[in-house]
């Protein structure tokens, strides 16, 4: 069985800096998000021209305003010495701390070299947000101790930022492939993007059952394919709608088992479980 104690034997004297840090790049999320809405260029506007027909549709992408308070406030939660289980605490810092660096970054790559550098942030920004839920679940009957709102906290926000993020790469890759030339539209192009499409509702799928169908990657993950549906409709390609539409449905489908499982969906409500169990 594994243990807070396990946790801290790997904890070292440098992980209250970690917190730390998590802190301060959270916070730096939100100042770096602002100034890319004030001040960004073509990249990271919403419902620009020329983009790919599967970019969800721009209204999708305020879920980015959740990610970042979800983030911040289990930052400033998990600083305190004082809070419980800080072992585990620390073991979720580190990785935390490389995905909140790496939204700000993914905003300056956006500006400076828009192409290929935001997907190698965007993959870098997975990996930490997946072995953040990777302890997470380890640790899952440790942090079903703590108090409801830090619990609720840290769930939903791995949920939400990992289920968006792993459909957002694909949709990050696809605008990649076309900035350095390939086709949006005609077969080729709509070919490409239905396999865009198929291999995020892959991913999808694979996390939902290694995460037992932990409810906020759901629904981010589908709020991200509905995006792609509204983007694809908005750009009149009716068959990549259908395809997105069809990943939506079938991302459900996975999901089905796990929430019926124990009256999984109402647990989840009353926060009695989490990831993993």
């Amino acid at each position: 069985m594994t243990t807070e104690a396990g946790a801290g034997r790997r904890s070292s004297k440098w992980s209250f800096p970690w917190r730390t840090a998590a802190l301060v790049m959270a916070v730096g999320q939100v100042i770096s998000a602002v100034l890319s809405r004030l001040f960004g260029g073509e990249f990271t506007s919403a419902d620009r021209p020329g983009e790919p027909p599967i970019v969800p549709a721009g209204w999708t992408f305020s879920i980015w305003i959740v990610v970042e308070a979800l983030s911040l406030a289990y930052a400033i939660w998990a600083l305190p010495e004082r809070r419980p289980n800080r072992a585990v605490r620390d073991a979720l810092a580190a990785p935390l701390t490389v995905v909140f660096a790496g939204f700000s970054c993914w905003l300056a790559a956006a500006e400076i070299e828009p192409v290929w550098a935001t997907v190698a942030i965007f993959a870098v920004m997975i990996a930490g947000l997946l072995r953040a839920m990777s302890i997470a679940m380890r640790y899952r009957r440790t942090i079903a101790g703590w108090p409801g709102m830090p619990r609720h906290l840290l769930w939903w926000m791995l949920g939400i930022y990992t289920g968006w993020s792993t459909i957002a790469i694909w949709v990050n890759l696809t605008t990649a492939f076309v900035g350095s030339g390939a086709p949006s539209t005609g077969p080729v192009g709509i070919v490409g993007q239905m396999a865009v499409l198929a291999g995020a509702t892959a991913t999808a799928v694979t996390i939902l059952r290694w995460a037992n169908g932990l409810l906020p990657y759901t629904l981010a993950a589908l709020w991200a394919l509905l995006g792609a549906v509204f983007g694809a409709i908005g750009a009149q390609q009716t068959l990549l709608a259908g395809a997105a539409a069809a990943g939506a449905a079938i991302v459900i489908a996975a999901g089905v088992p796990a929430w019926r499982h124990r009256g999984r969906i109402a647990d989840w409500a009353s926060g009695r479980i989490t990831a993993g169990e």
